[in-house]
């Protein structure tokens, strides 16, 4: 039996304004049209790690070598997004420089294929800028880099779920 597992080439990126963020509900059918409606980002090089942990904390026994954990709330960290500058791209990069200039939320929606590479799973969470980087090397493209902090739980939509 073969593994199912999703390939990174063929993502797409959305952004989402603080406006059309408000008409998330939760419910796939509604939600999944309106962050593909969103401001797509051009050829994303790299996304990062969507992290979510818990605290915990750790209760050791002085008479045994019991211990016991508890689990507290949810942190959620950050991600990096690495793009190839793109002065024409002005949707997704100036959604998110937009963003960053006026210290405003943005939903990002990440979107992967399929095994047939159409609509598959999307990943929704909300965040905010909190740096932006453009990198000049010689010999090599100019790039921007962005870093979002995950303000919200990470949602997953299935495509059957439409």
């Amino acid at each position: 039996m073969a593994i199912d597992f999703l390939n990174a080439q063929g993502t797409v990126m959305y952004i989402l304004d603080e406006t059309t963020m408000g008409t998330i509900t939760g419910t796939p059918a509604t939600d999944i049209p309106i962050i593909q409606g969103g401001d797509e980002v051009g050829c994303p090089q790299s996304i990062g790690a969507l992290e979510e942990t818990r605290g915990v904390t750790e209760y050791k026994c002085i008479s045994s070598n019991d211990s016991v954990k508890s689990l507290g709330s949810i942190s959620r960290g950050n991600t990096v997004i690495g793009l190839l500058f793109n002065p024409d791209d002005i949707t997704g990069q100036d959604a998110l420089q937009t963003a960053f200039e006026l210290n405003t939320p943005v939903g990002v929606g990440i979107e992967f294929p399929n095994s047939a590479g159409v609509s598959g799973t999307i990943l929704y969470f909300e965040g905010a800028i909190s740096a932006v980087s453009t990198g000049i090397e010689q010999d090599s493209a100019v790039t921007y880099d962005v870093t979002i902090e995950i303000a919200s739980a990470i949602t997953e939509y299935e495509p059957t779920t439409v």
